[in-house]
């Protein structure tokens, strides 16, 4: 299956500040599903709104075909790749150098208590995946409902942590879950999904009581590794990433749905560090040459050399960009009807 063809397409405007978006990475082919999609896929980038898009969107019968693969993340609990014990001695003291200076924040109960106090909440989750996060509010004693499109990650839910999902996306909620409000709604890593973004945050602020919170976290485009690694990058999967955030563009599009931002946490400096996400994006690199991309338009090839000193170089730069991961913290208006 392919997505939409690129031939004819007028360059995209800016959702947020009505700009031309330019042209910005050309990613040459799906490493993920070589046998499923082909590329390439054009991606395009607003400056002044710190947005990207995939540029024509593929039909909605491939965005669907993309999370029936059976290596898709949210069918499998652990996720982040690790520095094995047995890895040379330099890979482990990257990995714990950058593992002493991480000073992200991750989401957990824990979190929600410092974050939200000591109260009991009424949390919906849109985009729950494995229903990891949701099953430790609800041990919590948190009330807590699930919204998942993918039926193996559904079972994986109730299976390992006791919670039912239901059925549905942002743009396509259950009635079950639109007939209530909640204190905290929760969006981890699925507004890049979203072919409408804006219509997706709509539909989710709806669902917060006044004086409620929207948390969303996405990958973080402001990251310093995106622009070392660029097309070559772990967390920039195309084809099914559609959107590219930062905590600018993330705020425009809380404000533009009439959500206050509050506050900003960012999240993932470790990892970038550990071997399993060099690795990955060395496979991708020579994925990409392999089936015919010439290595001089690429990035270079990542190595432990350019780890170390993308590491150095991390340590000079601002906070957001040192993440590759960027959440912001939303307010519902107590006078909003």
């Amino acid at each position: 299956m392919t997505p939409t063809s690129h031939s004819g397409i007028s360059e995209p405007v800016c959702p947020l500040c009505g700009e031309p978006m330019q042209p910005w990475l050309r990613v040459p082919v799906d490493w993920l599903r070589p046998r499923m999609s082909s590329g390439p896929f054009q991606l395009y980038w607003c400056e002044r709104s710190q947005l990207g898009r995939q540029h024509p969107m593929p039909s909605a019968e491939f965005i669907s075909s993309l999370y029936a693969a059976e290596h898709y993340y949210t069918h499998s609990v652990e996720t982040v790749p690790a520095t094995p014990a047995s890895a040379p001695f330099a890979d482990r003291l990257l990995a714990h150098l950058a593992w002493r200076l991480d000073r992200g924040v991750n989401m957990s109960a824990d979190w929600a208590r410092r974050r939200f106090g000591e109260r009991r909440l009424e949390v919906c989750e849109i985009g729950c995946g494995n229903g990891r996060l949701l099953g430790e509010l609800q041990r919590a004693g948190h009330t807590v409902i699930g919204v998942e499109p993918d039926p193996q990650a559904q079972a994986l839910a109730l299976r390992e942590f006791g919670v039912r999902l239901l059925t549905g996306t942002l743009e396509a909620l259950p009635e079950e879950v639109t007939a209530r409000q909640y204190d905290l709604v929760l969006m981890s890593h699925v507004m890049e999904h979203t072919v409408d973004p804006e219509l997706a945050l709509g539909n989710a602020a709806q669902l917060l009581k006044p004086g409620g919170h929207l948390v969303v976290e996405t990958p973080n485009n402001a990251a310093l590794s995106l622009a070392w690694s660029g097309s070559t990058w772990f967390c920039l999967r195309v084809p099914e990433h559609l959107q590219f955030f930062t905590r600018r563009s993330l705020q425009g599009y809380c404000e533009k749905v009439g959500l206050r931002m509050v506050d900003a946490e960012f999240s993932n400096y470790c990892r970038q560090f550990m071997a399993g996400y060099i690795e990955t994006e060395q496979r991708i690199h020579d994925d990409f040459v392999a089936r015919g991309t010439p290595a001089a338009a690429l990035p270079p090839r990542h190595s432990r050399g350019r780890a170390w000193a993308l590491f150095l170089r991390s340590l000079f730069v601002a906070k957001e960009r040192r993440y590759d991961c960027v959440r912001v913290i939303a307010e519902r208006p107590r006078d909003q009807s």
